[in-house]
């Protein structure tokens, strides 16, 4: 809780990969995920969300945003079960929802109806980022959480993973912008070909000290 670990690696080292298998979208060959002292079960994205995982995947467009539907029906999307009773959702608890994470996202909107393929993509981002925060998450995965937004949202959607920590939130943030990751991440974990390379932490982390664990030749054992 409170940490931002950043995920370092090339293209193909199994980054996303690794998230989706926190998140229970791909199963695991060998190991465990557990969030507070509970081992889950894993290949279940019922099971992780139930333990408070969320993912904000790295393809908005093809894998989080309806952009057909309205920027309310996409906040309260996932939250819809619980939002329920006997079957029926409480259309003033969805607005409540909807309007206050509007406003702490600084979600720019004509209002809630309007669709959310017709925002920017830096709010199409926000409107993900607030779905699953409707959740009350324990741990947030943020893959590639600022590609392809402009500079200000980028600010805005960097300050905001930083207040999340400060709420107490764990974070694991995957970015290919190396800046970005020294500069938002207290830990990084390097990932190569689908396994773990090493790990820095605090003022180790640097943008040379990550390629430099990159580069660094893999260990074969005799």
């Amino acid at each position: 809780p409170g940490e931002v670990v950043g995920l370092g690696g090339l293209l193909g080292a199994g980054r996303s990969e690794t998230a989706k298998a926190i998140a229970g979208a791909l199963r695991v060959d060998s190991g465990e995920v557990v969030v507070a002292g509970v081992p889950l079960r894993t290949g279940s994205v019922s099971a992780a969300i139930r333990a408070g995982i969320s993912l904000l995947p790295e393809d908005r467009k093809a894998e989080g945003i309806v952009p057909t539907l309205s920027v309310r029906e996409n906040i309260a999307l996932a939250a819809l079960p619980r939002l329920s009773r006997a079957g029926i959702v409480s259309d003033r608890r969805v607005d409540r929802i909807v309007e206050t994470f509007m406003k702490r996202l600084r979600i720019k909107a004509a209002g809630p109806g309007q669709l959310v393929g017709e925002l920017s993509g830096g709010n199409q981002q926000k409107v993900l980022l607030a779905r699953w925060l409707a959740m009350s998450p324990r741990v947030l995965l943020l893959d590639e959480p600022t590609r392809g937004v402009d500079v200000g949202a980028k600010a805005e959607v960097q300050m905001l993973i930083d207040e999340l920590a400060v709420d107490g939130l764990a974070v694991l943030l995957i970015s290919s912008d190396l800046e970005e990751i020294v500069e938002g991440c207290d830990r990084v974990v390097v990932l190569r070909d689908g396994a773990v390379q090493g790990e820095l932490h605090g003022t180790e982390v640097s943008e040379e000290a990550i390629m430099s664990m990159i580069a660094r030749p893999v260990e074969v054992p005799r």
